[in-house]
């Protein structure tokens, strides 16, 4: 039995839509090539409530799978977003936790869970945070006991924050949902665990796995290679697993800066690609057709140094550019001096002495006279 399992994929109707596109024919293509059994989509389908645009993209890919194809409910999708997809031949919708019979497998699928709905069908879990994941570890092994065979190989796909994983940022997810305990999966005793909702591809456990997003969503994912994975159970009921890279497209971010805050060498830029070595100026042509943002940090009274129409005709071959500036406002110099100082003209003294600057006569002589014409 070989099945293809694909993670989130976000289908939303924007200036990305083309690329995501690409990544479910890369599927399509890649379940014929392999010769699989089923495709299990792990949730996140849509970003949001669906709009049509975006149901056609799904209904493309369903309708060029002629194997059994389960879509399980994200977090992202609204109950009853999927719904219309379960008339599709040979597709399963799951928008509650459910067992579903393939030809030699049985698949736990595991939607978003809802707080809620636990607590309607009695797993409690009003109490708390810690109660609610204790309803969900229930929940799970209730449902894999409805198993008529329970001797027959089990592949768990769920749309799960599990506790420990550690999101796109690098940083680990706390307290943001209802999380699953990893013990109450790895307990299942399942084949293969397959989860999505987090995008960063990760191993939890020897057979528990976030499989990632299936392409990138944002520039904290630039650093990821998408995946999806062909899961292959044998007849004795091991199973093996392959990764298999997404030709999606690049995310990259570029970083400037002036070399030296120098009038000799003033406008002397560097820029490199985010981690790399820095570079006197980077080759545009290389960035063709991808997502690049353009960062920089520079002192406020430099700031025109990086001309965002100039940078803008450099990369105008890249798919998108975004120009991140961060400007570093010149600090307004308070001294007890200036303070202290009682007329006008003495506090403009006291700025100059402060801010080494030279204060002529004329100017003393402008500001008395403003400032009589202020005192009417």
């Amino acid at each position: 039995m070989r099945c293809l399992l694909v993670g989130d994929c976000h289908i939303k109707d924007n200036e990305h839509l083309d690329d995501t596109k690409r990544c479910l024919q890369f599927v399509v293509e890649t379940a014929i090539a392999r010769d699989v059994d089923a495709v299990l989509f792990g949730g996140d389908l849509f970003n949001h409530k669906s709009s049509p645009a975006e149901r056609l993209v799904l209904r493309d890919t369903l309708l060029n799978l002629s194997v059994p194809v389960l879509l399980v409910r994200g977090n992202h999708e609204p109950l009853g977003d999927l719904a219309v997809f379960s008339g599709y031949e040979g597709v399963t919708v799951a928008e509650q936790p459910s067992v579903v019979a393939l030809d030699n497998v049985d698949v736990l699928a595991i939607p978003w869970p809802e707080k809620a709905w636990l607590a309607a069908r009695g797993w409690t879990g009003e109490t708390g945070d810690q109660a609610g994941q204790h309803a969900l570890g229930d929940m799970v092994r209730a449902m894999a006991a409805t198993r008529s065979d329970p001797s027959r190989p089990l592949i768990v796909v769920g749309h799960l924050a599990v506790g420990g994983a550690v999101a796109s940022s690098g940083q680990p997810l706390i307290g943001r949902s209802l999380e699953m305990a990893l013990g109450d999966l790895t307990d299942l005793g399942a084949v293969f665990t397959a989860l999505s909702h987090i995008h960063r591809p990760q191993e939890l456990a020897p057979t528990v796995f976030y499989i990632g997003s299936l392409n990138c969503v944002d520039f904290g994912e630039e650093d990821e290679a998408k995946r999806v994975v062909l899961l292959t159970v044998h007849d004795d009921g091991t199973a093996e697993w392959e990764s298999i890279p997404v030709p999606c497209r690049k995310w990259v971010t570029v970083e400037a800066c002036l070399e030296e805050l120098d009038e000799d060498v003033l406008g002397h830029r560097l820029e490199r690609v985010r981690g790399q070595a820095w570079d006197d100026e980077l080759e545009p042509g290389r960035f063709r057709g991808m997502n690049v943002r353009y960062t920089y940090e520079v002192p406020e009274e430099y700031a025109a140094k990086f001309d965002h129409a100039e940078i803008e005709r450099r990369f105008a071959a890249a798919h998108t550019l975004k120009i991140v500036p961060v400007v570093e406002r010149a600090a307004r110099v308070r001294a007890a001096e200036v303070a202290e100082a009682k007329t006008v003209a003495d506090k403009l003294a006291a700025w100059g002495a402060a801010t080494d600057t030279p204060i002529t006569s004329g100017a003393v002589e402008k500001l008395n006279t403003l400032q009589e014409e202020v005192n009417g």
